[in-house]
């Protein structure tokens, strides 16, 4: 799907910047399942719950990606062992499968969490608003944040990768190369325009971001100016990233590739705040992300200029125009020489 006032206009854009997860690389199996098994390892280790069933699933992550302001995984992280502490709090119940079972269930508490602007602070402060004093204080005592960003990261990156990723050895998890093995390239590099410039934006930090480049072979394709990462000053979801990125890429129009609800939130921003003269960013949604396909009426709905099956789709797609566009001006540009020479 392109929006009908695109369509004259994608030939001339002049740059593609791409989130990573869920655009270049299906990461379904890797940080999802880290983070699931995180607040799992996090709830029967360290709190010593009985845990028979699921504390968190790859589904639940996802619930938390739609409600906004969990771009980042490890917050994400800290965010869905809260919101167990929290009920545990409240009801006085240490078996998860009755946790499951009491309210508030998570979709209520998440459409609360996104109706106060979404994120890890909002989570914070509904669940606080929500408990008592003392029960506050045992919550300071338990939800050890710190921990709980390390086992997600230990189960991400194994004792293969946690030294290069994080700057430190695995402590609690006993896995050799983690989940991020599991993650798989998304894109086609034969599809790439040639005539065209690539930026990265994205929630992974500067190291996260160049092992993942390097795996694609994306990393000798895009120059590191041309990156925004979360070591950034300025990072996404912040709409300002798309303005700097721009200025670092000598670009005046883009189209940014997302998947994910932050992502088309970002771009919206981004023009509710433009000015006249402003480099002009578009947005393309693909379905590759978190929900998949039922994402495409959501994202529809939300303003997408542009919605694509998954990230070769699009590029497929830009090729095609831009190849049409070229033969188009190289047969007015002959049709004149005849002319002239008539």
């Amino acid at each position: 799907m392109v929006k009908q006032e695109l369509l004259d206009l994608m030939p001339k854009v002049e740059a593609l910047i791409f989130d990573i997860d869920g655009v270049l690389v299906d990461a379904s199996e890797s940080y999802r399942l880290a983070v699931c098994e995180a607040v799992k390892f996090f709830i029967e280790r360290e709190l010593g719950w009985i845990v028979d069933a699921p504390p968190l699933t790859p589904d639940e992550v996802d619930m938390f990606k739609r409600a906004g302001g969990f771009n980042n995984d490890w917050d994400l992280t800290q965010a869905a062992a809260l919101f167990l502490l929290f009920k545990s709090l409240k009801h006085g119940v240490k078996r998860v499968s009755s946790l499951k079972r009491l309210r508030p269930s998570l979709e209520e508490f998440l459409a609360e969490v996104s109706a106060e602007g979404g994120g890890l602070s909002n989570a914070e402060k509904i669940v606080v608003d929500n408990l008592e004093l003392r029960q506050r204080r045992d919550l300071a005592r338990l939800w050890k944040r710190r921990l709980l960003v390390q086992l997600a990261q230990e189960f991400y990156a194994g004792r293969k990768w946690c030294p290069r990723l994080f700057g430190f050895e695995p402590q609690y998890v006993d896995i050799d190369a983690g989940f991020l093995e599991r993650e798989r390239s998304l894109i086609d590099l034969s599809l790439l325009p040639k005539d065209m410039k690539f930026g990265i934006l994205t929630g992974r930090a500067k190291r996260e971001t160049i092992l993942a480049l390097e795996r694609l072979g994306l990393l000798s394709l895009i120059p590191e100016d041309f990156w925004l990462t979360d070591d950034d000053p300025i990072r996404k979801p912040d709409p300002k990233a798309l303005s700097v990125l721009m200025d670092k890429m000598g670009v005046l129009s883009a189209i940014y590739v997302g998947d994910t609800v932050d992502d088309l939130k970002m771009v919206n921003d981004y023009k509710a705040n433009a000015r006249p003269h402003d480099p002009v960013v578009w947005v393309c949604m693909t379905l590759t992300g978190p929900n998949g396909e039922k994402n495409r009426t959501f994202f529809l709905e939300q303003g997408a200029d542009i919605i694509a099956t998954d990230v070769n789709a699009l590029l497929g797609y830009i090729k095609r125009v831009r190849e049409r566009a070229k033969e188009s001006s190289n047969g007015r540009g002959k049709s004149c020489e005849q002319s002239r020479a008539r």
